[in-house]
């Protein structure tokens, strides 16, 4: 690893990579690991991790030590720093999480995970490019919305805890300017947010 980016990792990894605790065996004899929230997963050179519940960031640094978040993943997701050619790499915990080791031996079979994460970097990828704030904004509610989104009385709640830092950093923005196009969507009333939990009206594609 670049000894620049090696530092700037070591000093955003305030969290230590937890000891993961054994929870029980599965058919094809993988165990399964929990976490908790902010946690990092352990990186492993030979086998992947497939997410059983909960929900996962993939993350790296910049030369300047800017993060940037690389993808969310949950229930079914293929994760892993054989995933990716990016040196930091770090998969972290958003909420209470539990994964199991997915040796190569069980990769074939696990094909259309991969590929579907694969899709939805390049979706997340496509977002980043958005040319305004407020373009990127909408595409990455509706990408969460998609994802994991549930549907209630007023339009779709995303099921997943985010401040708008987490926003921010996910789109390539600030928090300053995430908070600012955020409340305009407010005021727009075409969202609503409480307790970390945001909700797209059923006016918000209008």
């Amino acid at each position: 690893m670049n000894s620049t980016l090696a530092k700037l990792a070591d000093n955003h990894l305030s969290v230590a990579i937890a000891l993961p605790k054994v929870l029980h065996l599965v058919n094809h004899g993988a165990k399964v690991y929990s976490f908790k929230r902010y946690e990092y997963i352990p990186l492993r050179s030979d086998a992947l991790w497939q997410i059983k519940t909960g929900i996962v960031r993939s993350l790296t640094w910049d030369e300047e030590g800017n993060q940037i978040i690389l993808g969310l993943w949950s229930t079914g997701d293929i994760i892993g720093s054989l995933m990716s050619t990016l040196d930091p790499y770090q998969m972290q915990c958003l909420n209470d999480v539990e994964v199991e080791v997915l040796p190569s031996i069980l990769w074939e079979q696990a094909s259309s995970a991969i590929i579907s994460h694969c899709h939805q970097t390049q979706h997340l990828l496509s977002i980043s490019h958005c040319r305004t704030i407020e373009i990127k904004l909408k595409k990455f509610l509706i990408w969460l919305s998609e994802k994991f989104g549930k549907p209630c009385d007023r339009g779709i709640l995303i099921d997943l805890k985010l401040t708008h830092q987490d926003i921010a950093e996910t789109i390539g923005s600030t928090r300053v300017t995430m908070t600012r196009a955020l409340n305009q969507l407010r005021i727009e009333g075409v969202i609503s947010w409480k307790n970390h939990y945001l909700t797209l009206h059923s006016s918000f594609n209008n």
